[in-house]
């Protein structure tokens, strides 16, 4: 019996291997034409964009030239205008007003140029995370802070002292008469008190430019809002 079942066992047919499925090849599609198409126009448009943003880097130094050299020019014939209309045939007392107005103007303007580039962003973040009027327009200002010191200071507080030399002109014809030796001590004086003051001014004022910097950009950020809404 026993050998009767090795037989059996022997001669019973074993079951054929079945074939490899293909559906793993079903499963991974092949990319079509149309995929290869898209991706290359993807890359060609990625490559222009990388291109014009590396020109637009290249030139921005030309660009911010030359708006600095339009902004100067129309702001220096906006002052000088006012200047002359509101210093000609005026009182003493006109010219000395407009002198300490555009002192006043050029060591203000000197004083937030120092505060915004002596600040980071950082110290606004958590204000403007709370929503705090002022904080977003705060944090712009610090991340254009080199541009806007350079408006500040150098445009405005440069026109400004430009401007003062001109109305200090129409002062000393006040103060003495032409063609004397006392007209020629108060030009001297008053453009010597004129530079004086404002060198000394900014030096003064760049202390506290420096130590209250964080409260003087936000307070100009809060001030600007009234004129234009934060977005």
């Amino acid at each position: 019996m026993d050998n009767l079942n090795e037989q059996k066992d022997v001669e019973s047919p074993q079951p054929a291997s079945e074939p490899p499925s293909e559906c793993g090849d079903l499963s991974q599609p092949e990319k079509t034409s149309d995929q290869s198409t898209e991706e290359v126009q993807t890359k060609a448009t990625n490559k222009k964009k990388k291109a014009k943003s590396k020109k637009k880097h290249k030139n921005a130094w030309l660009i911010w030239g030359i708006s600095v050299f339009f902004l100067s020019f129309a702001l220096t014939v906006i002052f000088s205008f006012l200047t002359e209309v509101s210093v000609k045939d005026s009182p003493s007392y006109v010219c000395v007003i407009v002198l300490c107005v555009l002192l006043v103007l050029n060591i203000s303007c000197d004083l937030l140029a120092n505060a915004i580039i002596s600040i980071s962003p950082e110290a606004f973040h958590a204000m403007a995370s709370n929503k705090i009027k002022g904080a977003k327009r705060a944090v712009s200002f610090c991340r254009n802070a080199t541009k806007l010191s350079s408006i500040f200071a150098d445009v405005i507080g440069d026109i400004c002292g430009i401007v003062s030399g001109a109305a200090g002109a129409a002062l000393v014809v006040h103060v003495a008469v032409a063609g004397t030796t006392g007209q020629l001590i108060a030009s001297i004086g008053i453009s010597a008190a004129i530079g004086a003051l404002t060198v000394g001014g900014k030096a003064i004022f760049k202390h506290f430019a420096l130590k209250f910097n964080k409260q003087i950009v936000f307070g100009f950020a809060k001030f600007t809002t009234f004129f234009k809404k934060e977005k």
